[in-house]
């Protein structure tokens, strides 16, 4: 039951996915890249992770799209995605990708200073 449950939201986020690059027309999700989903065990829930390079602002403009749009992304998801029962979906920003890309910045800023004593003066 829990691979058809993770099968279930792979399927929901491809499709959400799909409905906001070719069907919604809300600039604040133009930047915005689904993670995941998470169906619940019993498929009435599901959760959309969404990622958006940006500040707090941008995050906070995505949450208002998606805030307006959810009632459209539902109906283009669930027309193809056909289950007995459509889970009420939620969007969560996951802030996962934010944290790898300063992680790296940092790391390649102290790879460049290391570089500096490194390498032999002439």
């Amino acid at each position: 039951m829990i691979e058809r449950n993770k099968r279930v939201g792979e399927l929901i986020a491809r499709e959400v996915s799909l409905a906001l690059e070719f069907k919604v027309n809300d600039n604040r999700l133009k930047n915005v890249t689904i993670i995941g989903a998470e169906a619940s065990k019993d498929l009435k829930f599901c959760k959309i992770f969404f990622s958006v390079m940006g500040s707090e602002k941008e995050i906070n403009k995505a949450l208002g799209g998606f805030k307006s749009s959810k009632n459209f992304i539902k109906k283009e998801v669930f027309s193809k995605v056909l289950l007995r029962v459509v889970p009420e979906i939620t969007f969560e920003y996951y802030g996962g990708l934010q944290k790898a890309f300063e992680i790296n910045r940092i790391i390649n800023e102290h790879n460049l200073t290391n570089d500096e004593y490194a390498q032999p003066k002439d």
